[in-house]
């Protein structure tokens, strides 16, 4: 017996609020009914998703019910009715490793999120063509990668020198956290994927060319844990830059924040120790939260007077700002946006400033 809420669409414009104390038959009878699982799929399915766990060569998988992946019409007339997921690499995988395209007579689908984390002294990994399901960050989480290798024949990524891409070849998805040294973005890219270049602690610096607009999306975390990264070099075409997308970069010094961006989203520099120069372009109208947040040796020359909103802890315990004057245009102020400001005491507030 268990208590469910939850809103289902009953194939109406309106939803409709359901709460249940029944059992699991129950709840797989009213997800069937709003056709958002396949008639076949039973209760112990939708309670253990996965059919099978086990070993295969250097890697440990789970072989999948492949109706979680495809709902409705499409799980019904889909041949293969498993799929398997790499969820691990085992102890002793050094140097190459080549993820199989198929286990057990069933496709390899994907990359557990966690499957890498524990591998160490992998330097290189080969991905077939069957991969579809792999998120952000995934491959940054191997501490050694440093080549990445996608079948040529891959329908939706691409490699060019050790490095993903989508299958054109615009957007840059993973950069081996064991990269060394600099790292320049090809000229052929328009975007940089959330997670890029996370936790690549050997990078020293980056250079981003100008067909690029956009880095990170909104979720960001492009740069994230780059500890010894010192540089980055963005063009004036980027117009967004994703949330913590420079988070613990401990190394990074200064930054030169394009015009067109208009943003600092959360925790854009937070735990940036030693950021030391920024500029606010003038065009940019909200720091958000913990965008700042201990960058204790930052100096800021002046706000942008388009400046709107700063958010929550924005510059908490940025110890080296002073003789700061807040535009009049802003409102509000979030909470301890300026607490651990020792040198700040005597910044001018608005008084129509919250």
């Amino acid at each position: 017996m268990f208590f469910l809420s939850f809103s289902v669409d009953m194939c109406h414009s309106r939803y409709m609020k359901i709460h249940l104390m029944k059992s699991t038959t129950i709840v797989m009878a009213i997800f069937t009914a709003c056709n958002l699982l396949p008639t076949s799929l039973s209760a112990s399915d939708a309670i253990r998703p996965y059919l099978k766990s086990d070993k295969s060569g250097q890697f440990s998988y789970a072989i999948y019910n492949n109706r979680w992946l495809l709902h409705g019409k499409r799980a019904q007339e889909d041949k293969h009715l498993t799929r398997v997921a790499i969820t691990g690499v085992l102890p002793g995988a050094k140097g190459k490793i080549v993820i199989p395209s198929t286990i057990d007579g069933h496709e390899v689908y994907g990359i557990d999120t966690n499957a890498l984390k524990s591998c160490k002294g992998v330097t290189e990994i080969v991905i077939p063509k069957t991969i579809r399901f792999l998120k952000p960050g995934t491959l940054n989480s191997c501490q050694d990668l440093e080549n990445i290798v996608i079948s040529k024949d891959h329908p939706d990524f691409s490699s060019v020198d050790g490095v993903m891409f989508d299958k054109k070849g615009k957007t840059l998805l993973a950069v081996g956290a064991g990269r060394k040294g600099d790292y320049q973005v090809p000229k052929t890219a328009t975007a940089i994927g959330p997670y890029a270049l996370s936790h690549c602690t050997n990078l020293k610096s980056i250079i981003i060319p100008s067909s690029v607009t956009d880095i990170g999306g909104h979720t960001g975390s492009v740069f994230l844990g780059c500890k010894n990264l010192e540089s980055v070099t963005i063009p004036d075409t980027v117009t967004n830059i994703g949330q913590k997308s420079f988070q613990a970069c401990s190394s990074l010094k200064e930054v030169a924040i394009p015009a067109k961006v208009t943003a600092i989203p959360f925790g854009l520099f937070w735990r940036c120790s030693n950021l030391n120069k920024v500029a606010l372009p003038d065009g940019i109208t909200k720091v958000g939260n913990y965008a700042f947040a201990e960058c204790s040796k930052m100096t800021l020359q002046k706000f942008p007077q388009s400046l709107i909103t700063i958010g929550a802890y924005a510059f908490k315990n940025c110890k080296a700002l002073k003789n700061l004057k807040l535009p009049k245009g802003v409102k509000p102020v979030g909470r301890g946006a300026f607490s651990g400001c020792d040198q700040l005491r005597g910044m001018d507030v608005p008084g129509d400033t919250t």
